[in-house]
């Protein structure tokens, strides 16, 4: 059986791509997300921590589990307190209830695996961690760079204090994975796993869309559908029965058609 962590890695391949051109992301590089849409975005982020983090908490004496058991190094719910205070004030939690349906299917996903098969939360753990360590920190240095934070403010979220040589740490999950012992059905079912946090992802991105400016090729669909409407809506005028009423109207009868 092939390592763990090479099929993870190469099994999300394609809906990890998907991820990286989803809109949000997009608009986040280019520096045009506002603070208030990033302030929202983090109660999405609290929610699936909040999740993870008591499952790994929960199933932390499972001999797998415990391979990646960082809480020390990796824990990011309290950072996630200190930045959602920042973008949202001392009421944040106010912000958390409803629960959206993203966010929710999110959190379900994880309190699945909890409940039926804690292995596969190293799924999830792999998926939020080690993309929090590599393209977490390019997101933090846009968001300093396009929102000019005070020094440290804002990005505790991203910030790992615990580990001094991220690419180094990242090196050691990774190995840690590989001595994963599992069955070969469980070891798909982690990959697949590790493909449906991805897309859980992308559905917690794209409840921001509409908050978001329609992208060039957004805005030329509207308009072909504009123009497509205004044309249909031409069409319709011209029907006979139409037609006859406009005729009848502009002679001041009533037409029977």
């Amino acid at each position: 059986m092939a390592l763990l962590a090479a099929d993870l890695k190469e099994g999300t391949k394609t809906v990890h791509s998907e991820a990286e051109r989803s809109k949000f992301v997009k608009f986040f590089f280019k520096g045009e997300i506002s603070p208030a849409t990033y302030g929202r975005f983090l109660i999405s982020l609290y929610h699936v921590y909040n999740a993870l983090e008591k499952a790994l908490d929960q199933h932390k004496d499972n001999a797998n589990i415990q391979l990646i058991y960082f809480p020390k190094e990796l824990g990011r719910k309290e950072a996630l307190e200190q930045d959602l205070e920042f973008f949202n004030g001392p009421e944040w939690r106010d912000m958390l209830s409803p629960i959206s349906p993203a966010q929710k299917g999110y959190v379900d996903a994880i309190e699945r695996c909890a409940a039926t098969k804690p292995d596969l939360l190293i799924a999830h753990a792999y998926v939020r961690y080690l993309g929090d360590l590599s393209g977490g920190q390019i997101l933090s240095k846009k968001l300093q760079k396009h929102n000019d934070l005070p020094e440290g403010k804002g990005v505790a979220f991203y910030n790992f204090d615990q580990i001094e040589d991220k690419d180094g740490f990242k090196e050691q999950y990774r190995k840690r994975i590989n001595q994963v012992e599992v069955d070969e059905e469980t070891h798909k079912a982690m990959v697949e796993e590790s493909c449906q946090a991805f897309i859980r992802n992308i559905d917690v991105f794209q409840e921001f869309d509409h908050e978001l400016p329609l992208t060039k090729e957004e805005q030329e669909a509207a308009e072909v559908a504009e123009a497509a409407n205004k044309k249909a809506g031409l069409f319709s005028s011209l029907a006979p029965s139409n037609l006859i009423n406009s005729i009848a109207s502009a002679v001041g009868l009533k037409s029977n058609a």
